[in-house]
């Protein structure tokens, strides 16, 4: 049977071989490539430009091993409020979201080189959040990327 099949797909390689090179002699025009260099971050990983775009984001993770599902919302935007327990933040489309900020959550910041805590986030940076919940979200990482 194997046999077979490596013949089939032998015929198959030379019979669409020959259909390429008849295609090509027929003197049609082949299409020009296009101006975007395959070496660009964005022409490597396509999504990622959108993801730098991105404002918020909602989606749904499945554990495989205990069969349970997370969900995870990340917002980038400014800082409405924060305190020790809580940051509001605001998107550039006018979406505010509230995060619970407990003591797993992880902060950082680009000032400071160590771990920074939710203190050295203020009114008005610009920050990313990332966490987890539905009705009631958890942030479970604050990065204030103030300069």
């Amino acid at each position: 049977m194997w046999k077979t099949l490596a013949a089939i797909g032998a015929t198959a390689a030379i019979v669409g071989g020959a259909g390429t090179a008849a295609y090509a002699a027929t003197g049609t025009p082949t299409p020009t490539p296009s101006t975007r260099s395959a070496t660009t971050p964005a022409a490597k990983h396509p999504g990622l430009d959108r993801i730098r775009r991105s404002v918020h984001a909602t989606w749904v993770t499945e554990n495989k091993k205990s069969k349970t599902f997370t969900t995870h919302d990340a917002i980038r935007g400014r800082v409405t409020s924060v305190s020790a327990t809580s940051i509001t933040v605001q998107a550039a489309d006018k979406v505010t979201e509230t995060y619970v900020v407990s003591l797993a959550t992880k902060v950082h910041t680009r000032t400071l080189k160590s771990a920074a805590s939710i203190s050295d986030v203020r009114g008005g940076d610009p920050v990313f959040v990332g966490g987890t919940g539905t009705t009631t979200l958890t942030a479970v990482r604050v990065v204030d990327v103030k300069k």
